[in-house]
């Protein structure tokens, strides 16, 4: 590397520099014969195109005090430069301003300056020599290639900056051979703790990077920085006594902290000067604080799922036949009694007993809840026991191998002799992804009696066909579909009236839910759904309540005509 007062001199004697003056879109206006020579094309060919669809700049080392050059309150630094017009990826020095008294339209100014001597040719490094991990060249490809697949796939992803605390102080005291002895250590430790197919590279000096696509969640993104923190613990031998060390680490998530590589890679540099020693810091400093609230809410329901009965409830919310306006089934739904925040939704607290894999263990507590209900209602013998009761399952229950071994159709059985009166909710789109692995166990429930219902349709793509081939007796439309008919666009109405007419064709009942408003239900009406259910209609209700509830409009609920 060359001492920066070389680097310096190079910058006032080499001439012309290259110019190239950018609009807020980062759209080429104006650009000087310098800066055209440099990528080797014509005017005609940059003027109104973006900077970043005409050539690529990687900066390999941008934290390292050797590769920035300051004049005139100007920072400047190599990076790696490649075009179409470049038959090689050549090295230059790069300063990027805001002109000061700019016309209107322009946001910013940047300049080049080609580095002589034979660098021109130069490839630049695919991997650090000291540690073996991609260069930055490396990643930052990478980086761009998961930006355009999270793109086209409406994902998002998340890059987190990695640095070795206290790394002067270890160089001081070491020295420099025996400092690259200690990267390389942290890096195979790194590197053993991320998952195959996170990215990791190093940025030279004390620095690291990780691009993670998936799974990418606040949560996870939290899970992943601990463990790299946690592989620390252990002392390194660089000497004696045994040399502990730390990391710090920022992260950022796309697209929500940069819709760029250099924006997120920017962005996560700024969450890691936020970050303490040993610690982890988010560029939205808001996910911190929800994530500690999560975590709280996570411990909270840890232990209400080891005693769902003391922590947990079901309620019931009638479904109504358009066809006779009367009470024909109920949903059995769950409510998380929380200690301080009352009585919580599904979607509150269901995701996150996804997250910990206890869904087997809730939806089978609810199944025997509402088994054990509908026994009560028989020896009642109220009216209640001749509706049908739908439960909502998680996928991971149709699973042969659950956690006791207990298939659905046998824990079922073991629970009850009779289930006519049973009906199953399953998601559409994990039914017909998942058809062929579930489509005996599927026809074992059917032959015990037992409904199937196809749920959620409208909200994602599913094989109705597919589906067909199935025991399923039912499709019931989902909330998305149903609240978009309150838009001015016709496209809910036209899918609610393919969706309808595709299940008569099919012969399967249809059910819509989350019916809120008069102009909800007369669209129901209108596109020939059969049975509808919504708060307009009756909310979720205790035993007690839906029996009054019944009993006071023991035939007919809702007007047949609107």
């Amino acid at each position: 590397m060359q001492h920066p007062a070389l680097l310096f001199r190079l910058l006032l004697e080499h001439t012309p520099m290259a110019l190239v003056m950018l609009d807020v879109q980062d759209e080429v206006l104006w650009a000087n014969a310098g800066f055209l020579g440099l990528l080797g094309t014509e005017e005609d060919d940059l003027v109104g195109k973006r900077l970043t669809d005409i050539m690529r700049m990687v900066s390999w080392r941008p934290v390292q005090r050797e590769v920035e050059v300051h004049s005139e309150g100007h920072r400047w630094q190599r990076i790696w430069l490649a075009s179409e017009g470049l038959e090689a990826s050549r090295m230059v020095l790069m300063s990027e301003v805001i002109p000061e008294g700019a016309p209107a339209g322009v946001a910013k100014l940047m300049a080049f300056v080609d580095l002589p001597g034979g660098q021109a040719e130069e490839v630049p490094p695919f991997s650090d020599p000291h540690t073996g991990l991609a260069s930055q060249w490396v990643f930052e490809d990478r980086l761009r290639h998961a930006i355009e697949r999270a793109d086209r796939h409406d994902q998002p992803l998340a890059v987190l900056l990695v640095r070795l605390d206290r790394a002067d102080e270890v160089r001081h005291a070491y020295g420099e051979p025996a400092m690259q002895t200690l990267l390389a250590q942290v890096s195979r430790r790194l590197t053993g703790t991320l998952r195959g197919e996170d990215s990791i590279a190093s940025l030279g000096g004390d620095r690291w990077a990780v691009l993670i696509e998936h799974p990418v969640s606040p949560e996870s993104l939290q899970a992943a920085a601990l463990r790299c923190i946690e592989a620390m613990e252990a002392p390194f031998t660089l000497g004696r006594p045994p040399l502990l060390l730390t990391l710090s680490i920022g992260i950022a998530i796309y697209p929500e902290d940069g819709t760029s590589s250099e924006q997120l890679m920017g962005r996560a540099g700024q969450a890691l000067d936020q970050a303490f020693p040993a610690g982890h810091a988010f560029f939205d400093r808001g996910l911190k604080q929800m994530l500690s609230q999560r975590m709280a809410i996570r411990h909270r329901l840890q232990e209400a799922l080891l005693c769902p009965d003391r922590h947990f409830v079901v309620v019931y919310q009638p479904q109504v036949d358009l066809a006779t306006g009367g009470c024909v089934g109920v949903e059995a739904l769950v409510r998380w009694r929380h200690p301080e925040r009352g009585m919580l939704p599904p979607h509150e607290f269901l995701p996150m007993v996804v997250e910990m894999a206890q869904m087997v263990r809730l939806d089978r507590w609810v199944i025997e809840q509402v088994i054990a209900q509908h026994q009560r209602w028989q020896a009642a013998g109220v009216p209640l026991s001749g509706l049908k009761v739908s439960v909502n399952l998680d996928a991971s229950l149709l699973e042969q191998s659950v956690f006791d071994g207990r298939p659905l159709d046998r824990f079922l059985r073991q629970h009850c002799s009779e289930l006519g009166w049973l009906a199953l909710e399953i998601d559409g789109q994990v039914l017909s992804s998942q058809a062929d692995a579930h489509s005996l166990l599927l026809r074992r429930l059917s032959r015990m009696g037992v409904q199937l219902v196809v749920d959620n349709l409208g909200g994602a793509p599913v094989d109705l066909i597919r589906l067909a081939m199935l025991p399923v007796s039912e499709g019931k439309i989902g909330r998305e579909l149903v609240h978009g008919l309150a838009d001015s666009s016709p496209f809910a109405r036209q899918a609610l009236s393919a969706l309808s007419q595709c299940l008569k064709a099919l012969q399967l009942g249809s059910t819509m839910v989350g019916v809120e408003t008069a102009d909800e239900l007369a669209a129901a009406r209108n596109k020939g759904i059969d049975r509808v259910q919504g708060n307009l209609l009756g909310t979720p209700m205790a035993s007690d309540a839906l029996a009054a509830w019944l009993g006071n409009h023991p035939e007919r609920r809702v007007p047949v005509q609107p």
